[in-house]
Order: C-alpha cells, then sequence, then structure tokens
C-alpha cells in the first residue's frame, strides 16, 4: 500500500493518481552516460597512471549513484486526487508530504520544458495557504490539472448545497 491508500478517509475516493513516468530520465542519463563514457576512456588512456584511473572510478561510480538516485526519487514520488482532498509525497532519505483538502487549494501550475511537451510530462506546482509543493516527472500534468479543478467546483457546489439544507433545517426548526 502507498502512501495515497494509507491516508484515507472512510468515506473519501481516489479519483486520479498522477501517472509518473520515467521518461524525466533521459536527459539526465544522456549526460551521465557521456561522464561514463569519459571515465572509462580516461581509465584506458591512462595507460596505468593511477591517479587517472583513481579519477576514473571515482567519476563511474558517481555516475551509477546519481543513476541510482534519480530512479528511486521518480519512483518514490507519489500524486493522488480523492474527492476531497489532494495526496502527495516526494522524496527518499528526507521526504514531503502534502495532505491538502481541496478547499484549501489556492493553485495548481503545470510547468513542461521543451523535451516535456514532447514526450507529455512536466512538473506540477500545487499552492496551498501553507506553501507550495512540487511533483516532478508527472505525466500528462495538464489533463491532472484539469482534473484538480474540476473537482475543486465540485467539492464547492456540495459544500454550499450542505449549508443550504443545513440553514433550511435550522430554518424550521
Amino acid at each position: 500500500m502507498g502512501y495515497t491508500e494509507n491516508n484515507l478517509m472512510s468515506d473519501e475516493v481516489v479519483i486520479k493518481k498522477a501517472k509518473i513516468t520515467m521518461l524525466a530520465l533521459i536527459p539526465e542519463s544522456i549526460g551521465l552516460g557521456l561522464i561514463a563514457l569519459c571515465s572509462i576512456y580516461l581509465m584506458i588512456a591512462a595507460k596505468g597512471a593511477s591517479s587517472a584511473v583513481i579519477i576514473g572510478l571515482f567519476l563511474l561510480a558517481f555516475c551509477i549513484i546519481l543513476a541510482l538516485y534519480l530512479v528511486f526519487r521518480v519512483l518514490k514520488t507519489e500524486l493522488s486526487l480523492t474527492n476531497k482532498k489532494i495526496l502527495g509525497k516526494v522524496g527518499i532519505i528526507i521526504t514531503t508530504a502534502m495532505d491538502a483538502p481541496l478547499n484549501k487549494i489556492n493553485n495548481v501550475t503545470v510547468i513542461q520544458s521543451l523535451f516535456g511537451k514532447i514526450f507529455k510530462y512536466g512538473k506540477i506546482v500545487i499552492t496551498t495557504s501553507s506553501g507550495n509543493y512540487n511533483y516532478n516527472f508527472v505525466s500528462e500534468p495538464d489533463e491532472f490539472r484539469k482534473l484538480v479543478m474540476n473537482q475543486i467546483d465540485e467539492f464547492d457546489k456540495e459544500r454550499v448545497k450542505n449549508q443550504a439544507e443545513q440553514l433550511a433545517q435550522a430554518a424550521k426548526s
């Protein structure tokens, strides 16, 4: 069970779980691949120079650790919309969790790079009364933003309807 399932209330229903895509790692993977190739070339061209081999091994180890970090960062990102709130969690070692009621959400912003527009992924920034929350690697972020905005409207309509019913009940008493 993920963060969303563990934090649902009894009368809460998940409307949409944002899909987190690995396509976002392609630009970083290209950069890491080039650094790894350069480090391997450095070790081969060193011809026995121990300092060049050590630097090459260090760069190669750095590339492997950074690649693993990037993969785990994507795997550990979660963002969900329910009928009452937005839930999200980001991070591996240091995690940031968000559990924001729909009536406390001020804005939902989508940021996409050129690569993100081509492969349909981006960053979603959710602004609440308590701060901003960033979710990277979200597949089809515009669709998720539209769903959130529609659910906020539905939530407000339901809240106004309930208030009207309570006022009518109070007036009858």
